[in-house]
């Protein structure tokens, strides 16, 4: 090793000691990074783990994906795949994924249909709401008409009183017989 690689290490050695260290990216820690991603586990056991798997003579790993989509919800989608004695791929079954993708295809429909309901009856309280306000309108019209004629009623009438008959109006003989 060179001088300079020596220095390196013995200062963030040093600075690890002290609590002063850095996250240095490197190959290596990038490499267990994602070694503890992929076995789904702490970079502390990460390579335990991946020992216990080369001693089982494990040739794939169950791969399980998660995504986000909406905040909060949490998507995972898993492959399960195959492979023959060299380790290449044989088969990558994706069945169970398409069977969600169908449902959620249908929920999808299920959902704009009701949609689509919801427009309709929508529209029909809207129509329903405008023939309203135009019946209101008649019935206030009707109510309006109907107040002029009640105050034309009660108005005294300007014609003369019904007059007095003809005998009322002669005189009264009187007759001393």
């Amino acid at each position: 090793m060179s001088a300079i690689a020596n220095f390196k290490k013995r200062r963030l050695a040093e600075k690890a000691k002290t609590g002063d260290a850095q996250a240095t990216i490197t190959p290596e820690t990038t490499a267990l990074k994602l070694l503890a991603q992929l076995l789904g586990c702490d970079e502390s056991n990460a390579i335990e783990k991946a020992q216990e798997c080369v001693e089982k003579n494990i040739h794939f790993v169950d791969v399980t994906m998660s995504f986000d989509k909406a905040e909060g919800e949490d998507k995972t989608a898993v492959a399960n795949i195959k492979t023959d004695d060299k380790g290449n791929i044989k088969n990558i079954d994706v069945s169970h994924v398409e069977d969600a993708t169908d449902e959620l295809n249908e929920s999808i429909d299920s959902a704009s249909n009701a949609a689509g309901e919801i427009k309709t009856a929508a529209e029909q309280a809207s129509d329903a709401a405008s023939d309203l306000a135009y019946q209101a309108d008649d019935i206030n019209a009707a109510s309006s008409d109907l107040k002029e004629v009640v105050e034309e009623l009660k108005k005294p009438s300007a014609a003369p009183k019904s007059s007095n008959s003809k005998k009322a109006t002669e005189q009264k003989n009187s007759s001393k017989k």
